[in-house]
């Protein structure tokens, strides 16, 4: 209950919030602030503006902040500006990178 009350409360537009998770993220919303998860997907139409931290993370939307994950997925559909650090980076054409991108082992 308390994951569907904090997925709802992420949705709102300027929210300022932290949202972490052990799992799974599915984020469809607009947030300001900080997700943390195992596997995290920005879906189509997302907005986070601040920090992405995850193993695999899955770009659709947009991000304006930082992305750090093992595994990084970036579909034709994704905007990014700031910066990236990846182990494994997959980038589909059309998508929109204005970021700086650091390998890390």
């Amino acid at each position: 209950e308390d994951g569907i009350r904090d997925l709802v409360r992420s949705r709102g537009l300027g929210d300022v919030y932290k949202r972490q998770s052990t799992d799974y993220i599915d984020f469809s919303g607009h947030l300001t602030g900080t997700l943390k998860s195992s596997t995290i997907n920005l879906k189509p139409g997302s907005y986070v503006k601040g920090t992405v931290t995850a193993d695999t993370v899955t770009v659709e939307g947009e991000v304006d902040g930082d992305i750090q994950a093992k595994d990084i997925y970036i579909k034709s559909t994704a905007k990014i500006k700031g910066n990236i650090r990846y182990q494994n980076i997959d980038i589909q054409n059309g998508s929109i990178i204005n970021a700086d991108l650091f390998y890390s082992s």
